[in-house]
């Protein structure tokens, strides 16, 4: 069997942030410890069943919030881990932090347990901008704990958003000016994306949100590749890194690989299944209690569903998709699966480099025109 990739989902969080739609919830401490000792109990299920946790060579733990739970929860989730998985084959072991629970007591944690990349959620260093996200913490504070977590996880991810609503230029500056100060070894790069079931939607629909400008956005895009450009390489249309510090999880995603999801909401791909746990906390209670796999979507995929899906993710990568290891895996050449592709390289969007097949960069911006047509 190939490696596998190990996603648990947290679905708490302090607070909800206002162009949030993740799976996530404010809940009460009893309800978070319920939730943690189902999530062991969904572990030990999967044990129960003959699944091989021994593949797993990248686990990452996010949400909503991990680090919002509290430290003997999370470490009963560790020490779980550490239970039932050889550490010594995990190349990468990531959880997701908000910048207010930093502190050295979570330090402490992370590095007895060996965890060796930390991801921040801290979308803007503009206080007001904080403020309207509902996403409030003290930006020195946050600075000082930071510098006291390099001293034990030097891999460390923080996540930046673009064209907020009030955001101009000159703020994503300073913002991006501070991150390259705090010289992290990857930085995620999103721009808002009005979702439904939001508080952003709420308000966009009174009239009570100006959205960004599509110029401004791009003006924004363009701000951020030239500040980065020398100092991190862009290897994923959202994803920069320096040098070899791409995130070993996250390109299990996109290189098709597969993975298994625990928790909540949790999404996973594993033996030509692609498969969903609820996203309701009882029934996920319930489904437990009864031994059975909180699963409430799942999809046999054949052949050519595995190609769309490798089509779609592989995009995603600066490098594009390897040629090579396309045939391998298929036993057929993907520019004959998928003709339109031929035409996109005979017109210029689209260029084969070092046996890989990508979108050029400046096309990368309209990457899911391309897709909708390929698909």
């Amino acid at each position: 069997m190939s490696k596998l990739g190990l996603y648990i989902h947290i679905p708490f969080c302090r607070r909800i942030c206002s162009y949030c739609d993740f799976a996530k919830r404010v809940s009460n401490q009893n309800k978070i410890n319920k939730y943690v000792d189902y999530l062991l109990k969904e572990i030990e299920l999967y044990k129960k069943n003959n699944f091989d946790y021994s593949n797993i060579y990248t686990i990452y733990i996010g949400g909503g919030t991990p680090s919002s739970i509290g430290l003997e929860n999370l470490e009963k989730i560790f020490s779980k881990i550490d239970s039932i998985i050889d550490k010594s084959k995990i190349i990468e072991y990531s959880i997701e932090v908000n910048p207010e629970d930093l502190n050295v007591n979570l330090i402490s944690l992370l590095k007895k347990y060996n965890i060796n990349r930390v991801s921040i959620g801290i979308q803007t260093f503009d206080k007001t901008l904080l403020k309207l996200l509902n996403r409030e913490f003290d930006i020195e504070k946050f600075i000082n704990n930071y510098y006291k977590l390099k001293e034990s996880i030097s891999n460390i991810n923080l996540d930046l958003m673009y064209a907020i609503p009030g955001q101009t230029i000159e703020i994503l500056k300073e913002t991006i000016e501070i991150m390259i100060r705090l010289n992290p070894k990857h930085v995620s790069l999103y721009s808002l994306i009005l979702e439904e079931k939001t508080v952003f939607y709420h308000l966009y629909n009174k009239n009570k949100l100006t959205l960004i400008d599509e110029s401004l956005e791009r003006e924004m895009y363009d701000l951020i590749h030239s500040m980065l450009a020398g100092k991190y390489f862009q290897y994923e249309v959202s994803n920069y890194c320096q040098k070899n510090y791409e995130s070993r999880h996250n390109l299990t995603y996109w290189n098709n690989d597969q993975y298994l999801g625990l928790g909540v909401s949790s999404a996973s791909f594993f033996e030509n299944r692609r498969f969903k746990n609820t996203t309701n906390l009882e029934d996920y209670f319930f489904s437990i209690d009864i031994e059975k796999f909180p699963i409430i979507e799942e999809e046999i995929l054949t052949e050519e569903d595995i190609k769309k899906y490798h089509i779609i993710l592989g995009f995603r990568l600066i490098k594009g998709i390897n040629l090579k290891g396309y045939q391998e895996r298929f036993k057929s050449k993907l520019v004959e699966d998928f003709p339109i592709i031929s035409t996109f390289i005979n017109d210029g969007y689209f260029e084969i480099i070092d046996n890989h097949i990508r979108i050029k960069k400046e096309y990368i911006y309209v990457m899911d025109h391309f897709l909708e047509q390929i698909i």
